[in-house]
């Protein structure tokens, strides 16, 4: 599965048409204080995105405050979330600051849930300090999360195993990674797209691990 995560991009951008259309490939960010903060970053890159997007829906609650919005100044979290017809749609951020310290990891994550069929479209941006711009960059992984690294290699037999390994195409989209960004800590987590794809009990939840610049996945 040699690239694969370029694969989930694809998946998700015709999973989504509209989402991908619609993200900013740089965004100014405008400055509250004395330094950005996560309702800085939230409002540069919603206030990018298409007239009548998810995007500009959740930049309107932001600025009303609404109960669906968590806005996180001090830990640098911002979620949205909303339910409609039984799917629920989130859009979260979360920033890193970096061990160069004139920029900041900015992640950007929807996630669409109970439609049967889960998914996720993670992005990021790097902050300059300077510039005040953050610019969309490629997933800053050390190693592309993979399908199996959702699965319990301590309880899963053989076929589940191959299973995963061995799918492709739309065969794949049940064992795609839906990530949770950090409100607390540093970590992203993942989980498998289908929460049926293979038995409950086989699948695990597992973490990207921040180093201070990059992401390794926790195998």
């Amino acid at each position: 599965m040699k690239n694969l995560l370029k694969s989930l991009l694809v998946i998700a951008i015709c999973a989504m048409p509209m989402l991908a259309m619609a993200q900013p490939e740089s965004c100014k960010v405008k400055v509250a204080g004395s330094k950005a903060t996560i309702k800085d970053f939230a409002k540069a890159y919603c206030s990018q995105c298409d007239e009548g997007s998810f995007e500009r829906e959740a930049l309107a609650a932001i600025i009303k405050g609404s109960k669906k919005t968590v806005v996180d100044i001090k830990n640098g979290f911002m979620k949205y979330s909303t339910k409609q017809g039984g799917i629920t749609e989130t859009l979260e951020m979360c920033f890193w600051n970096c061990k160069n310290k004139n920029e900041k990891l900015i992640a950007v994550n929807r996630v669409s849930e109970g439609g049967g069929l889960d998914e996720s479209f993670l992005e990021f941006y790097r902050y300059n300090v300077k510039t005040k711009v953050m610019k969309h960059i490629e997933p800053p992984f050390d190693d592309e999360p993979q399908p199996i690294d959702m699965v319990d290699l301590s309880v899963a037999g053989d076929d589940e195993i191959n299973q995963v390994k061995s799918a492709r195409n739309e065969d794949m989209n049940k064992y795609m990674p839906i990530f949770k960004l950090p409100r607390y800590g540093k970590n992203i987590t993942m989980r498998m797209a289908d929460r049926n794809a293979i038995h409950p009990a086989l699948q695990r939840e597992t973490s990207l691990i921040w180093n201070g610049s990059t992401f390794s996945v926790d195998r």
